[in-house]
């Protein structure tokens, strides 16, 4: 695998990648994952992962860009979305979506044309069942947007959260913020990030533990990822569109949305749901723009 930059050009598409998974890990609907496909880093991105340690210089080396490019991503969401979620929380959500729909034709070219037998209709629908059973757990577990309270088991749940969003980096489509919003975190997560989180050395834990989740993870996942790529790329990737389908509706039954829909009087519910409407349709021509400058370059290298 080439992982030298030939040119500043490619240094800063990395940094754009990187800039657009930390984004992601804030803003629901975008997936860097995705970027990095149409961008051709994808499988590059999990081969440096997956080899940190084995080939740590040249792997290093690489990740360099892509690791600035995630702080300020990452620092730039942060305060975007909690203006926007703290003013309107139900459109904010629907354009978000609307983002994450408009990557599903990047994910759905990488099986088109497969044959639909019983094993991949069964992997696709697999990938959309497992968001909404994440979901149910989330309400039966009493997910209430809340840190108040905290016990160890609360410190376990977030550390499995913590690897489990390592994955919605690595997997084209899915979204960091769309599965904290279904364990019914994110609201919460966003409310409490700030200088004060210095002094309460409680909640501070939860946001170390997570990102310790995060770390084990992505060492764990990227070297599976990596082999899938390798020899199961298409059944791979079934699932991958399943996750992606199910992960949209699992959203809006998610907890973070239900307790938007107990404040609703019936105006309200309205004019949310016809303004969230158009939001979502203007994520969706915003990020399918990206397939489209991606179409475009495969054909103008086709005629070269």
């Amino acid at each position: 695998m080439e992982l030298k930059y030939k040119s500043i050009k490619d240094v800063l598409i990395s940094i754009f990648v990187g800039f657009s998974i930390g984004l992601s890990v804030i803003v629901p609907g975008i997936s860097g994952s995705a970027i990095a496909m149409i961008m051709k880093v994808y499988d590059k991105l999990m081969y440096a992962f997956s080899n940190i340690f084995k080939k740590f210089k040249l792997c290093f080396i690489f990740l360099i860009p892509i690791i600035v490019g995630i702080v300020v991503g990452f620092g730039l969401g942060l305060i975007l979305v909690k203006i926007l979620l703290e003013a309107f929380p139900f459109i904010t959500i629907c354009f978000f979506v609307g983002l994450m729909i408009g990557t599903y034709p990047i994910l759905f070219k990488e099986i088109k044309g497969e044959a639909l037998r019983a094993n991949k209709i069964l992997l696709f629908i697999a990938g959309v069942i497992i968001p909404l059973i994440f979901t149910a757990v989330s309400f039966l577990a009493g997910a209430d947007n809340s840190l108040a309270s905290l016990n160890f088991l609360h410190y376990l749940l977030f550390f499995v959260i913590g690897i489990l969003i390592s994955l919605t980096q690595l997997i084209p489509g899915l979204s960091a913020t769309v599965l904290l919003m279904i364990f019914g975190y994110y609201s919460s997560l966003m409310e409490n990030i700030g200088l004060e989180l210095l002094g309460n050395f409680e909640l501070l834990l939860v946001y170390i533990v997570l990102f310790l989740g995060f770390v084990v993870g992505t060492l764990l996942f990227s070297k599976i990822i990596n082999k899938l790529l390798e020899t199961q790329r298409k059944p791979f990737f079934f699932v991958i569109c399943g996750l992606s389908v199910g992960s949209v509706v699992s959203v809006f039954l998610g907890s973070d949305c239900v307790q938007i829909y107990k404040t609703w009087t019936t105006n309200a519910m309205v004019t949310d749901l016809l303004i969230g409407l158009a939001f979502l349709l203007i994520g969706f021509v915003v990020s399918f723009s990206l397939y489209l400058v991606d179409k475009k370059r495969e054909m103008a290298s086709k005629n070269l």
